[in-house]
């Protein structure tokens, strides 16, 4: 049997619903796995043992011709991570009938598996998990992680890649990511990552700043670094997302908001420091065991806007000296 899982479409979800996948593979251990992904996501997934087989999607909607790769596979059954129509609509187009996944957007009637959601407060990997469980009829929670694998020649080739830009092999790696892709409401204020950026050069001279994030946010990075002293490399928009991750793996710390960037230094085990704000962190929080999440909350925390109306408060609310602490402990060998 072949069964081919449709991962979310954000990056930190995509890490996220890892231990999922590797649930289904440990419960379905003979089936055939395979992920289907937007095109830009599908990088995330590579090297993964417990994943056979990955198809990139359009990262469009592509109706009955992105249908028909997915056709060709003859895949018994479909389990849908998505919670949109057309991800459903798309494999029952490409011959896939067994169909898991939760009733969400008007769907119901295209599956065959209607998972009841999960109702406690839990972890959002969890939403995925219990999609697997159900499946498998096995409720053991039992730990799966949520770790990237970086092959050798990938980390040799963030080594080369770093020395060509001036940084020795021997010099510790500060990683930043000051933005968010979901809004500039999940962003802690960029004068502070610029004041966090010029202390910790201050304090930590022979350290070199790594500044991280997409095409679209190179110029806003630019910004936050401009006339600062100290060994400071911007990155945005240069690495695709496989380099990027050979990047960051190499890093001793990392510093960020609650963003896609920060759920892949969690799961590539890089100690991290985290700013939440406007997210609820039980639901989000890195899937790590060495990071510290700073949230102080606000009256009207937590919501789902992409840009703050008001004052930003529930960002501002966390101070530079408390993200500078936390970086030292967790630079110095905390835990």
């Amino acid at each position: 049997m072949s069964t081919v899982i449709r991962s979310p479409n954000w990056i930190g979800d995509g890490i996220m619903c890892l231990p999922a996948i590797r649930a289904c593979k440990h419960y379905f251990p003979d089936e055939h796995l395979a992920v289907a992904a937007k095109r830009y996501l599908s990088d995330i997934f590579l090297n993964i043992p417990e994943i056979d087989e990955i198809i990139p999607l359009p990262d469009r909607w592509a109706g009955l011709p992105g249908a028909g790769a997915l056709r060709k596979k003859h895949f018994a059954r479909g389990v849908l991570f998505t919670n949109s129509f057309s991800s459903a609509l798309l494999f029952r187009l490409a011959g896939i009938r067994s169909l898991a996944g939760y009733a969400r957007d008007g769907r119901g009637w295209l599956l065959m598996d209607r998972v009841p959601p999960t109702a406690e407060p839990a972890h959002h990997q969890f939403y995925y998990l219990n999609i697997i469980e159900h499946l498998s009829e096995q409720r053991s929670r039992r730990d799966f992680p949520a770790a990237l694998a970086v092959s050798a020649a990938e980390k040799g080739w963030a080594q080369g890649f770093l020395q060509e830009q001036g940084i020795a092999p021997e010099r510790p790696l500060l990683a930043i990511s000051p933005t968010a892709a979901y809004g500039s409401a999940k962003a802690w204020p960029p004068d502070r990552f610029r004041e966090i950026i010029r202390r910790w050069g201050e304090a930590h001279p022979g350290a070199a700043v790594l500044l991280l994030g997409s095409p679209s946010e190179q110029q806003r990075i630019a910004a936050i670094a401009a006339g600062l002293p100290g060994s400071i490399l911007n990155l945005a928009g240069r690495l695709d997302l496989r380099r990027s991750i050979a990047v960051l793996s190499r890093c001793r710390l990392f510093i960020g908001n609650d963003s896609g960037m920060m759920h892949i230094a969690a799961a590539l085990a890089v100690p991290l420091v985290a700013v939440f704000g406007p997210t609820e962190p039980g639901r989000t929080a890195p899937l790590a065991t060495r990071f510290r999440l700073l949230h102080h909350g606000a009256d009207c925390a937590p919501c789902r806007r992409r840009e703050c109306p008001t004052d930003h408060r529930c960002m501002t609310a966390v101070g530079v000296h408390e993200v500078l602490e936390a970086g030292r402990e967790l630079w110095e060998g905390g835990t």
